[in-house]
């Protein structure tokens, strides 16, 4: 199970850069997430669908990116999605000087959390 932080900006051209880490990690390490389809029904930033890459200890990783924005809560739900579609990661974040911050964790732990506790009927 993976719990970590991230941060990304965007530039001008609607692409996201950042950086993450978790417990795994001895490192801090990039995240290049390049703009597919900005959400035109939200017209905050940061809200679309992209496609992510890190390197991981065993070469790149790409994922599918999801970012949506709730207005009630202020906060932008994250969702990376593997090649065949499946949930890889869960993240919350909010904006501080036009930077999302939050953290993120794994599929495995979500469902762990959700089937354990009720946290996430509060957030």
């Amino acid at each position: 199970m993976i719990l970590g932080r991230f941060y990304l900006k965007q530039t001008q051209n609607g692409n996201l850069l950042g950086e993450f880490s978790n417990y795994r990690m001895n490192n801090i390490t990039t995240e290049s997430v390049d703009l597919i389809r900005a959400n035109n029904q939200n017209s905050t930033i940061f809200s679309g669908i992209f496609m992510s890459s890190w390197l991981e200890i065993d070469g790149s990783v790409f994922s599918d990116l999801e970012i949506q924005f709730d207005a009630t809560t202020r906060h932008y739900d994250l969702t990376w999605r593997n090649n065949n579609g499946n949930i890889g990661f869960h993240g919350r974040g909010f904006l501080v000087d036009d930077i999302l911050i939050g953290d993120y964790m794994d599929h495995e732990l979500r469902n762990h959390l959700e089937n354990t506790t009720n946290v996430f009927d509060t957030i």
